[in-house]
């Protein structure tokens, strides 16, 4: 009786804890998908206030147009007024500049707001420009040489304001990276795609930051995977993946933490035939 029930309680041991070892899987299962769940509801509770901020945004550029045309028809009448004393000239001038530079900031917002149903062709050139002015502050303060080169002959046919996007998120990504101080070096120039063989526009973003390990550069484009902690939703580099993959195109990177080479570039090829599908609404 003693063998019986001994041979009873070790085959009875193992399928209990076998179940138990299947609930705790399935217990850390259910917490990863918790944690998943409230990740995807943060992103989305910050996305919606991005987008609020951006219809305030562009509301705001709207109206302080006018006033600001208004002011430059002033100072324009000022500058043609005689005599002016040279002190005087300087100062009216450098306040005319500066104007121009604040009424390019609100005409870049209200771009970066109005959708469009119908690709364009644009100049690359003229698109990185416009973006790059909006970080004009931020690039004086945190001491980043900008250095652009444009060799591309061709515009390339996109939905702007998604591709403008794209290289937003590039070009922050890249300040981010580069907080006490380097070189952020744009170019765009005539491409094909070796892969596939079709003809197009690269543009590329480098900059020389502190560069990604290979863990970073394996999961960087997942979605809500961010190195920013709070600070980032780990959706940027996912959308511009997404809308990359809508024109048909390709983002690629290359990164190097290695001291005396560190940094990233990001390379963005457009083809210049192949009309991209329609941006989500």
């Amino acid at each position: 009786m003693t063998i019986n029930r001994s041979e009873t309680f070790f085959l009875c041991e193992f399928p209990i804890l076998d179940s138990l070892e299947n609930k705790t899987s399935l217990s850390e299962h259910e917490e990863q998908l918790l944690r998943r769940a409230e990740r995807a509801e943060k992103a989305l509770i910050q996305s919606e206030k991005l987008a609020a901020v951006g219809r305030l945004a562009s509301s705001i550029s709207h109206e302080i147009n006018n006033p600001l045309e208004a002011v430059t028809n002033l100072l324009y009448l000022a500058l043609n007024h005689e005599p002016l004393p040279p002190a005087a000239r300087h100062y009216l001038e450098t306040a005319q500049k500066e104007l121009a530079r604040v009424s390019q900031i609100a005409t870049q917002s209200l771009r970066f707001h109005r959708q469009t149903m119908h690709p364009n062709r644009i100049d690359p050139a003229e698109l990185i420009d416009s973006i790059l002015g909006l970080y004009h502050g931020r690039f004086a303060n945190s001491t980043i040489q900008v250095v652009c080169k444009y060799r591309s002959t061709r515009r390339v046919l996109c939905f702007e304001n998604d591709i403008r996007q794209v290289l937003n998120n590039l070009i922050a990504n890249a300040a981010d990276a580069m907080r006490q101080g380097g070189r952020l070096m744009l170019s765009s120039h005539d491409g094909t795609d070796w892969k596939t063989g079709r003809s197009g526009v690269r543009i590329t973003v480098a900059d020389t930051g502190h560069g990604m390990s290979a863990e970073v550069k394996k999961r960087i484009f997942e979605a809500f995977y961010t190195t920013k902690e709070v600070h980032g939703t780990g959706l940027g580099l996912w959308i511009a993946h997404g809308i990359v993959a809508r024109h048909h195109g390709s983002l690629t990177l290359k990164s190097s933490q290695k001291a005396g080479c560190n940094g990233t570039v990001f390379t963005l090829f457009l083809p210049d035939k192949q009309n991209p599908s329609k941006p989500a609404q």
